[in-house]
């Protein structure tokens, strides 16, 4: 009898590990369950379409963006997208037979936006963002003074930058700017889903309109949502 009784409250134990953990054994016959962790937080994509130069895509990435991720703590929910191209485009050169980039603001922010391009590539998403958000102070090339301030070594970005043509290291994020066909920098998208129509209150109202696209997608208002 005393056999059959060990015998249950064991199966019993492991019913109840296989539901809510992993067991560990102990010295001594004793096991402990270890709680299973709680799922991480379903992220929303958002994608930001820009310009190096342009004082609206400074002022939103600085003044409204930064401030959204940091201060309400929104990392944690966001799959976030650079994509630094904007208002630009591409031309073949029929003198060389290459292909060329044009830029709203010309060819010093081609550069700046290739250098962007180069960065979101070398780091992960969360420290290319503070350094081009630290490069978006000026209308100059900031990277020396912005990597040195955020302790970032960012050699292997120079040699993106030095070792491809300015074309070539758009051509992805200018792929995926120009078939939205905007008219309005920066344009920003939830979701793959495009609306040019409220372009300018979401730049305005962006916490409201990421609120509310988090509470579509996965049924949850966050707790910073008023």
């Amino acid at each position: 009898m005393n056999k059959i009784c060990g015998m249950l409250c064991a199966l019993s134990v492991l019913l109840i590990s296989n539901a809510s953990g992993q067991t560990v054994e102990r010295p001594g016959n004793v096991t402990e369950v270890t709680p299973t962790p709680p799922p991480s937080p379903g992220k929303l994509l958002l994608a930001i379409h820009y310009e190096a130069l342009c004082p609206d895509s400074m002022y939103f990435i600085r003044r409204r963006l930064y401030d959204a991720l940091n201060s309400y703590n929104w990392w944690p929910y966001t799959d976030l997208k650079l994509y630094p191209f904007g208002k630009a485009g591409f031309y073949n050169n029929t003198a060389t037979g290459e292909m060329q980039v044009f830029c709203q603001h010309g060819e010093e922010e081609c550069e700046l936006n290739a250098l962007h391009a180069c960065i979101i590539e070398t780091f992960d998403t969360q420290k290319a963002f503070k350094l081009i958000y630290c490069m978006l102070r000026s209308y100059s090339n900031q990277l020396d003074k912005c990597s040195s301030q955020l302790g970032l070594d960012v050699s292997k970005a120079r040699e993106c930058k030095a070792s491809r043509k300015t074309a070539d290291i758009l051509a992805p994020y200018g792929k995926e700017t120009l078939k939205l066909g905007i008219s309005f920098v920066p344009s920003i998208v939830f979701e793959n889903d495009f609306n040019p129509y409220e372009q300018s209150s979401i730049r305005y109202n962006f916490e409201r309109y990421f609120c509310k696209e988090y509470l579509k997608k996965f049924k949850i208002k966050l707790p910073t949502c008023d």
